[in-house]
């Protein structure tokens, strides 16, 4: 009986057991909240654009497809409303993956914790300098200080990830409040129906935990040649990042053809932006410089 507990050991080891992952090469092993990141990509302290909430911290490191996404979206950001404070970010992986102390997930270099814009009581852009918890009316509080929501950075940052396909988004975890908030705003100022479309079934609250009422959680997806080496992603998957060789669900192509969703939000809300933004008194510290057009 001891011998053959130990050979079903032994079997179970070995069909466990992969081909070495090639040196110099950056994988996401596992799914996200089980496994490790091998020869990972290093996220700096500070960028164009972008500075780290926890430089001190080794919480750093993740995938290229998750690197490149974060400083993709700051810089664009932060040359669309020149002047601001740059996108704060919160907690990567640690060196070589595995557990977190702050989280279930974040094990395999695909998740990034990316604190959201602020603005101050007077509407300009202002550094919460903490995590701020915003209400459904996009107001937060943090030593007597009131902060608002900044649709327009926020909503900014969004367009431009869930529009990256390099960037393969999964997930950009928020509250349904602010969730809200961001897809009122897009329906009057964006331009791209795709975007809006994405964002609709990208922005979701967590099922279970923190609602996100702080920041965006960004989950990225496996690279296409991660995918053979054993990185490993739960559903869903978006037929906007389909692979020829993987056949897509059909409840997936439900988010690429919903044009009521699309009707209902853009219907006679899309207006000329800077004779609606002037009609209603806002500065112009509240809207890009550049109109969204992609």
């Amino acid at each position: 009986m001891v011998r053959f507990f130990t050979a079903v050991g032994i079997l179970a080891i070995c069909s466990c057991m992969t081909e070495p992952l090639p040196a110099g090469q950056t994988i996401s092993v596992g799914t996200v909240n089980q496994g490790y990141l091998h020869d990972a990509v290093r996220l700096a302290n500070r960028g164009d654009g972008y500075r780290r909430a926890r430089p001190m911290e080794s919480t750093r490191y993740g995938t290229a497809t998750l690197v490149g996404a974060i400083e993709r979206a700051a810089r664009e950001v932060a040359d669309a409303f020149p002047g601001g404070y740059p996108l704060r970010v919160g907690d990567l992986s640690n060196p070589h993956g595995g557990s977190h102390s702050r989280h279930r997930t974040h094990r395999v270099g695909r998740d990034a914790d990316l604190l959201f814009f602020a603005r101050d009581a007077g509407g300009l852009a202002a550094n919460g300098d903490g995590w701020l918890r915003f209400d459904r009316f996009g107001l937060a509080t943090l030593r007597d200080r009131v902060f608002r929501f900044d649709e327009a950075r926020n909503w900014h940052l969004v367009r431009t990830l869930v529009l990256d396909d390099q960037a393969r988004v999964k997930w950009l975890f928020c509250s349904n409040e602010l969730k809200a908030r961001l897809l009122r705003y897009a329906a009057r100022y964006e331009h791209s129906p795709r975007a809006v479309v994405r964002a609709t079934w990208i922005l979701h609250q967590p099922s279970r935990g923190d609602p996100h009422d702080d920041h965006f959680h960004l989950r990225v997806g496996c690279a296409s040649a991660e995918r053979s080496l054993g990185c490993r992603e739960q559903a869903p998957h978006w037929p906007w990042l389909s692979d020829p060789a993987r056949k897509e669900g059909t409840d997936a192509n439900i988010a690429a053809s919903d044009s009521h969703l699309v009707r209902w939000l853009l219907a006679e809300e899309h207006v000329d932006q800077r004779r609606h933004v002037g009609g209603r008194g806002f500065g112009s510290a509240a809207q890009p410089s550049v109109v969204a057009s992609r």
